[in-house]
């Protein structure tokens, strides 16, 4: 393949990627707007304009991006600290949603007193915490499903690694990467097909440059975790390997995998 034809491949790459960007941000996009009108014609029900109900569910969405984050980070390392973690969050989001909510009916009222004179008072249903709570967690389900829908027919596109190996250029995508090895001064990229290859970039900067979808399990070893096909004792089974799993690591491997 000649300079132009790199090129062309190059661009029609980055095409590629743009165009599954658009439409899950677009997807994305779609959902948080559903979610506010149908909140908004909730909020309606009880008594406000809807120009009112839209202003308030407005209020209550970045409380809900808050919890959908924070719900997240929650790690089950044992099932009553779970716990106690869950209703720490769910007292928290609820002070944040009464906040919210204060905050903009009392916007609302400054403003409908300019305008003409008028006593807003704050509907039951916003004061009531089993109905906030409700709706939030229907928003944040909601947007967990449309997530899971993306994943499955829009999966983002396999950005290419590229890196020296005895002195040759050599790219991978993701997931050829089965794992890195680290040999003293140097490191071993696995890849499939038996592939491997030698590099001078240490592993603590591999993890760093290949993210989420690979684990730490020893100072020496980081794992491609959809490659891991279970544990044998303290090892990791990958591709009828035995890689050993620190005592450091330990946890988080358990945490990741779900492993017991």
């Amino acid at each position: 393949m000649g300079f132009c034809g790199l090129i062309m491949a190059f661009e029609r790459g980055k095409s590629i990627i743009f165009a599954s960007e658009m439409k899950r941000t677009a997807l994305i996009i779609s959902y948080w707007t559903v979610a506010l009108i149908l909140f908004a014609i909730v909020l309606s029900s009880a008594g406000y304009a809807l120009s009112d109900a839209f202003f308030l569910a407005s209020s209550l969405l970045p409380v809900a991006v808050l919890f959908r984050y924070l719900l997240a980070q929650i790690r089950f390392t044992s099932r009553w600290q779970g716990i106690r973690n869950v209703c720490f969050l769910t007292l928290f989001i609820l002070t944040m949603a009464f906040l919210a909510v204060h905050l903009a009916h009392t916007l609302l009222l400054a403003l409908h007193r300019q305008l003409y004179e008028t006593d807003m008072v704050i509907s039951p249903m916003l004061l009531n915490p089993v109905f906030l709570l409700a709706m939030l967690l229907l928003i944040i389900l909601g947007d967990y499903f449309v997530g899971r829908i993306i994943e499955e027919h829009l999966p983002e596109v396999e950005e290419s690694i590229t890196f020296t190996s005895d002195r040759q250029p050599v790219t991978l995508q993701r997931q050829e990467i089965l794992y890195v090895e680290s040999c003293d001064t140097e490191t071993w990229i696995y890849a499939t097909e038996g592939r491997k290859y030698r590099n001078k970039r240490p592993i603590s900067a591999w993890a760093n440059l290949l993210g989420k979808d690979f684990l730490r399990i020893h100072r020496s070893y980081l794992v491609r975790i959809s490659a891991c096909q279970g544990r044998e004792g303290e090892n990791i089974i990958l591709n009828d390997l035995r890689l050993p799993i620190s005592r450091k690591y330990k946890t988080e491997v358990q945490e990741v995998l779900n492993l017991g």
